[in-house]
């Protein structure tokens, strides 16, 4: 299933760059609706080289079909999200990896920041993939959707971070 989501804030790249890199940030929210707090595992940033790799640890509280649930613990929906940015180019690619039944899970995505007037749009664009006979669609809807209202969630945690609307 491919996805897209778009972020948007009244604010400097800069200012929405420093929040997503900021091990702070990560270690103070709360959580959201559908996830936990996402688990802050490792931040690493090279201004020399104009990277960094952030690495989080997401669980949705998702409800899945049930057929699911002979492949998927449907109380243990995680994954790790490994985010390595082009500081210069403000993009990012994402790869994120089941923490279980890897070999019936594949995602990726990209990441591009760019600025859009007085405003930042954040665009998040990738794929989701279940391998599971008749039930790997409607697990791809769950998750996918529950990544969605996590982003907007996110979204708002920036804004909030910033001290804007």
């Amino acid at each position: 299933m491919k996805f897209g989501f778009e972020q948007r804030w009244t604010a400097p790249v800069d200012a929405i760059m420093e929040t997503y890199l900021d091990e702070g940030f990560w270690n103070g929210l709360d959580g959201f609706s559908n996830m936990e707090p996402p688990q802050l595992l490792s931040l690493e940033r090279d201004d020399a080289a104009g990277t960094a790799l952030v690495r989080l640890r997401y669980k949705v509280n998702a409800t899945l079909p049930a057929q699911a649930a002979r492949f998927i613990d449907p109380d243990d929906v995680a994954w790790v999200q490994e985010t390595e940015w082009d500081l210069t180019a403000v993009t990012a690619q994402v790869r994120f990896l089941p923490v279980q039944a890897a070999g019936l899970m594949r995602a990726s995505a990209s990441i591009d920041v760019r600025t859009d007037g007085a405003d930042t749009v954040r665009e998040l664009r990738g794929e989701f993939k279940v391998k599971i006979p008749l039930v790997g669609g409607r697990v791809e809807k769950a998750v996918v959707g529950d990544i969605g209202t996590n982003l907007e969630e996110e979204a708002d945690a920036v804004a909030e971070h910033l001290g804007i609307d």
